[in-house]
C-alpha cells in the first residue's frame, strides 16, 4: 500500500469531479444541485468503499497464495 494518502486524495479529487458533473447535469437548477450534492457524494463514496471491501474479501478468500 505505497502512497495510500496520495491515492485517497486522487480518488477524492476524481470522485468530486464525477459527482459534481453528474449532479449538475441531472438537476434543473443550481439550488437543487447544491442541496443534493452531499448525499450523492456520500452515496458514491460509500459504494466505492463497499466495492473495495468486496474485492479485498474475494482476494483474501480466492487469491491467497499461502
Amino acid at each position: 500500500m505505497n502512497d495510500l494518502g496520495v491515492h485517497v486524495l486522487l480518488f477524492l479529487a476524481i470522485g468530486t469531479a464525477i459527482v459534481t458533473l453528474g449532479v449538475f447535469y441531472s438537476d434543473a437548477g443550481d439550488a437543487p444541485a447544491f442541496r443534493h450534492w452531499p448525499k450523492r457524494m456520500l452515496t458514491f463514496t460509500g459504494g466505492c468503499l463497499l466495492l473495495v471491501a468486496i474485492l479485498i474479501a474475494c482476494e483474501h478468500t480466492f487469491a491467497a497464495l499461502g
